[in-house]
């Protein structure tokens, strides 16, 4: 079932603790308009294909805003192939049952003519953190990211919003583009929530083997290890990544596409690492490319 469909479905009324569905960017501007200047509105920007790390940012929202928002647009700026913005799943009709049983006030899920009306779109050039890493090894992913994060600021003027730390670079630069476009916008990155066996919650995971699924797991397994080695006193970069290295080449089926140290809240490399800077990795298993980090922290 389409959104447009859903809508009579999940329309109701606009009281404090229901559901909104708004397809339409001007109707979803009228109700925002009528909500009072004192009221704090949370954000949770998404792709869809909702789980329980959405709903984790969803009730830090609910905990510490008035208003809750969340938005499901699948964004083809910051696919590289068409085939691979295809393939991205949607699950619109879940995602609104998830998003009403949680009390959302409003989803926003538009078309792209919504979000982007004109014809030519300006495409943002992301900060520096963008460089490396993710940027590297997908080309314009973050002009991407930050230019339709840039437009969902400007349609939903949130006071919050919420990314969860799994993907920590976008993380990092969300916040510059938001320092430097919208400084009245609060970042809160949230902890990344993890199943039962250690995997980072991902929509990626769905497309895992049973078998690529368990060999996915290693990457927690390899950055506790290095966590543990960090905490006893090796604190070298090098030595670390050769520890998570060393974890995950005992599994041939995955493909290591980096690792890294990088300094707290940045993408900057360091040759020494200090409490709260973060191992970064990403590997391909089965075909899906997961990305995934940890702080080193003597928790």
């Amino acid at each position: 079932m389409r959104a447009s469909n859903l809508l009579k479905k999940f329309e109701m009324d606009r009281g404090q603790t229901m559901t909104t569905l708004f397809t339409n960017r001007s109707d979803f501007q009228s109700w925002r308009d009528l909500i009072p200047k004192d009221r704090t509105i949370g954000f949770v920007p998404t792709m869809g294909a909702l789980h329980a790390g959405h709903v984790s940012l969803i009730e830090h929202a609910k905990s510490e805003c008035d208003v809750v928002v969340v938005s499901i647009y699948v964004n083809d700026l910051q696919f590289s192939a068409e085939s691979d913005f295809t393939r991205y799943p949607r699950t619109e009709e879940s995602d609104f049952h998830l998003c009403a049983n949680e009390q959302v006030h409003a989803v926003f899920a538009p078309a792209r003519s919504e979000v982007f009306p004109e014809e030519v779109i300006n495409v943002l050039t992301p900060s520096n953190n963008a460089l490396g890493f993710e940027g590297t090894d997908r080309q314009g992913h973050f002009a991407g990211v930050v230019t339709v994060v840039d437009r969902l600021f400007s349609i939903v003027r949130p006071s919050v919003a919420y990314f969860g730390l799994k993907d920590y670079q976008q993380v990092a630069v969300i916040r510059d583009m938001a320092l430097q476009l919208h400084p009245d916008i609060v970042i809160e990155s949230c902890e990344t929530v993890r199943d039962a066996d250690g995997l980072a919650l991902s929509s990626r995971n769905r497309f895992l083997s049973v078998s690529g699924r368990n060999t996915a797991t290693l990457m927690n397994i390899a950055f506790n290890k290095a966590n543990a080695i960090w905490k006893s006193g090796t604190t070298r970069s090098k030595e670390l990544i050769n520890a998570v290295a060393a974890e995950l080449s005992q599994d041939s089926a995955i493909h290591v596409q980096y690792i890294s140290v990088v300094r707290n809240g940045t993408m900057e490399p360091v040759s020494v690492a200090c409490q709260g800077d973060v191992i970064i990795a990403a590997i391909v298993v089965d075909g899906v490319r997961l990305i995934d980090n940890k702080p080193l922290i003597n928790a």
